[in-house]
């Protein structure tokens, strides 16, 4: 499956946005879905709320699909909203785990 996130706009700051110098803020997404496909439409919403995509896994298990992704761009706040709201969408377990990692050096080499 081919996604491509449209360029996140610019969205106003939450009072627990995190921001330490030198340090991000990223969320990961756990949600069980009944089609793979209704993550397009997770995903473009997620886009829509300014989110960054900055990792995503689909897998089969047990007669669902577990979603897994990880975003930054937003707060934690909003992050845990979007999967409290996802009832249409998930159909078991949806959780989101909250990330601090330091910021990759704009010159790193692999």
């Amino acid at each position: 499956m081919a996604y491509e996130a449209s360029k996140p706009r610019p969205n106003q700051s939450d009072e627990d946005d995190f921001c330490l110098p030198g340090l991000e803020l990223q969320h990961e997404l756990l949600l069980t879905l009944r089609d793979w496909a209704s993550a397009v439409s997770i995903l473009q919403t997620l886009s829509e709320a300014g989110a960054e995509l900055h990792a995503l896994s689909i897998n089969p298990q047990a007669g669902a699909f577990v979603l897994k992704c990880r975003v930054k761009a937003i707060s934690a706040r909003r992050a845990r909203a979007f999967v409290s709201d996802l009832g249409a969408f998930a159909s078991g377990a949806a959780c989101v785990e909250h990330l601090i990692l330091a910021k990759a050096p704009n010159n790193a080499c692999a």
